[in-house]
């Protein structure tokens, strides 16, 4: 599994995502419980990178968006602005793993 995590350093909806992000990054070191890879795109300095992701998973540009895909790299959910949650990533990770 997969997780990438597009954040907007100049909106707060992101800063508030990235909050839930962290939060489920943390206490998921902390217990193991899943495994995953993870990349964060700063859609401002990364631009070119936000976009190529986009195109290449087929799923429409949106900031703050969390996108979470299988081993063969096929999205199996994605969420984005308020709906970007620590449970949400849980319940996904859960369902797939």
């Amino acid at each position: 599994m997969k997780i990438y995590f597009k954040h907007s350093t100049r909106c707060p909806i992101s800063a508030g995502a990235k909050i839930e992000v962290d939060s489920f990054l943390r206490h998921n070191e902390a217990s193991g419980e899943f495994a995953f890879d993870y990349e964060m795109v700063d859609v401002i300095s990364n631009r070119a990178r936000s976009i190529a992701l986009a195109e290449h998973l087929g799923i429409e540009h949106e900031s703050p968006q969390i996108i979470i895909t299988d081993v063969n790299d096929r999205v199996v959910w994605h969420a984005s602005h308020r709906a970007v949650t620590e449970e949400g990533i849980k319940g996904v990770l859960a369902q797939n793993s």
